[in-house]
């Protein structure tokens, strides 16, 4: 399946990048290099590539209180989150886990000859 994979304006080198996949947000941490912490892009298993953190989420705005005392609270859910293995990945996001890690393992990995 193809989902849609966007990248925040203004951060489009290595380092921490922000972004959405489909109604989900996301950063990670992407190296200029593979390395031995990151997530490998064939199993997602922790080994050799570029993605050495993760995190999909999602934030709901909750409103309560009374008319007269509004207030408001953003809770994150949290489906897949990695900082040099596994804390959460859920069953339901795994193949849109793999395809944003192939994502950024490719867009990460060209160079551009002059």
């Amino acid at each position: 399946m193809n989902y849609n994979i966007s990248i925040d304006e203004g951060k489009h080198k290595y380092g921490y990048i922000k972004g959405k996949i489909e109604n989900y947000n996301w950063y990670a941490l992407v190296h200029k290099e593979k390395i031995d912490i990151g997530i490998d892009p064939l199993n997602l298993q922790s080994g050799l590539g570029r993605v050495s953190r993760l995190c999909i989420y999602k934030e709901v705005i909750e409103h309560g209180g009374n008319p007269y005392l509004p207030t408001s609270s953003i809770r994150r859910f949290i489906y897949a989150n990695y900082k040099r293995e596994w804390d959460v990945l859920s069953s339901e996001c795994m193949d849109m886990t793999k395809e944003l890690v192939n994502y950024l393992e490719r867009r990460y990995s060209l160079r551009i000859v002059k």
